[in-house]
């Protein structure tokens, strides 16, 4: 009997030992757990490693803080990222085979994208997936809005459900085209009036060159409505396309240097458009102002102009070559703390990135699980202050929710490169608009002609 007794208190112990580690792992399991994002990023281009550095800084910061909460779990999760490797602005399908290739390996959120064709094709699987996908680069508008297209449209997808999960926290076509296209209605206009005597009946001619894809197209669309909707005093003279492939310009440029105009819109990402800043003054003898699209505020931008960026234009939300002291206070740690770790000027590709990752964290809290849905609808309603990027009301809003077109509203402004001998490279600064919504004052100098600019006759 006492035997028996012995053997059953034994066996009582054995299974409390073992229920205790089972209670003990269940409680361990989930901080052992990840949080895993994929990072959707050009890998091959400078601008893609721009969006890699980011995302590692607010990675790095996150889980050095502790993690994300997740309420369900009870336990905060380290972030791992996935890196989903686009290689470039060209290959589609590889931009697809990489953004399956993370959700396959249970990526619970999306976060990036550059060339808008390439995010057109990669985010089909996320929506068939139904994986939340905060898009930080693609300009494209159609990315949050292809159910609202026409059904023969190549772009149409007939699925409001998993189109709900798409994100857009970048500037569409239309926000940095009517930035450009009311600066040189408001301001260049005038300018060239009073420099020149011309007539105040006298429109701004203005030439477009553009890359041939849905990034050059919305450009080219957004700014003939912009000029007619908003009655702007600018008459189109040129506009010329070339295929995604092209290196060389001439041809374009000098057919726009035929038709004469006061100003060239340049639409391509950096090593291109710097080409065709270079190309069109030095082989072409096109003296005129130039402009590009925010995309090209990277480092290589400013390396690749030098001499030839003197005085040219650029339209921007960040403006990372600008300051200190910047517009918004968060951007003095961020640039401060990038250059530190990496030793380069931050662009603003990057800046987006590392925005959508506090935009993540702060959707997972509030949904307190992983779970897709939860999460989508918990990013849907975000409120957060502003923090790297300028936004027309000082806060990150996703507009539109209930037509699921999930974009936020950034403020865009222009600045004006100015070389620094001393450095080989142009410098920025800010010339218009003289004010932004919340924040105030932004204006640093005034906009000035090109000493050797010629207007079109």
């Amino acid at each position: 009997m006492a035997n028996t007794k012995l053997i059953a208190a034994v066996v009582i112990v054995i299974v409390v030992v073992a229920a205790g580690s089972v209670v003990a792992w269940q409680l361990m399991a989930p901080s052992e757990q990840t949080i895993k994002i994929g990072l959707v990023a050009p890998y091959q281009i400078p601008v893609g490693q721009d969006m890699d550095r980011a995302a590692r800084m607010a990675v790095k910061e996150i889980n050095d803080g502790g993690g994300i909460y997740v309420a369900d779990l009870n336990a905060y999760l380290n972030v791992e990222l996935l890196i989903a490797d686009t290689e470039d602005t060209l290959d589609t399908e590889a931009a697809l085979t990489a953004v399956t290739s993370v959700i396959e390996q249970g990526a619970d959120l999306l976060i990036g994208g550059f060339s808008s064709g390439a995010t057109l094709a990669d985010q089909v699987i996320a929506i068939e997936k139904h994986v939340p996908f905060i898009i930080t680069g693609a300009s494209s508008h159609y990315v949050t809005r292809r159910g609202f297209l026409a059904e023969d449209h190549p772009l149409y997808i007939d699925d409001p459900e998993g189109m709900s999960y798409m994100f857009h926290y970048c500037t569409t076509v239309f926000h940095y085209s009517e930035t450009v296209a009311h600066f040189f209605g408001e301001a260049m206009k005038p300018l060239l009036d009073s420099e020149y005597g011309f007539s105040e009946s006298r429109n701004l001619r203005l030439a477009v060159i553009y890359r041939d894809d849905a990034y050059g197209q919305g450009v080219w669309d957004a700014t003939k409505q912009f000029i007619e909707t908003d009655n702007l005093p600018i008459e189109i003279v040129a506009e010329k396309k070339y295929p995604i492939t092209a290196t060389t310009f001439q041809a374009e440029l000098t057919a726009i240097k035929a038709a004469n105009p006061d100003a060239v819109y340049v639409v391509d990402f950096t090593t291109n458009t710097a080409t065709i800043y270079r190309q069109g003054q030095s082989d072409v003898g096109l003296n005129s102002v130039y402009i590009a699209v925010e995309c090209c505020e990277e480092p290589e931008f400013y390396t690749a102009l030098g001499e030839w960026g003197d005085y040219q234009l650029l339209e921007s939300k960040f403006a990372s070559y600008a300051g200190p002291p910047f517009y918004l206070p968060m951007m003095d740690t961020y640039v401060a703390a990038y250059q530190d770790e990496y030793d380069t000027i931050p662009g603003m590709m990057g800046a987006d990135t590392y925005d959508a990752f506090y935009i993540a964290k702060d959707a997972i809290e509030r949904a307190g699980t992983l779970d897709k849905s939860a999460v989508r609808d918990a990013i849907e309603t975000t409120d957060l202050p502003q923090m790297l990027i300028i936004t027309e009301n000082g806060r990150i809003e996703f507009s539109n929710a209930a037509e699921t077109y999930h974009e936020i509203a950034p403020f865009t402004f222009v600045e004006q490169l100015f070389y620094d001998e001393t450095i080989g490279e142009p410098r920025p600064k800010v010339v218009w608009p003289a004010t932004a919504p919340v924040v105030g004052t932004i204006k640093q100098t005034d906009f000035v002609l090109p000493e050797n600019y010629e207007p079109g006759r």
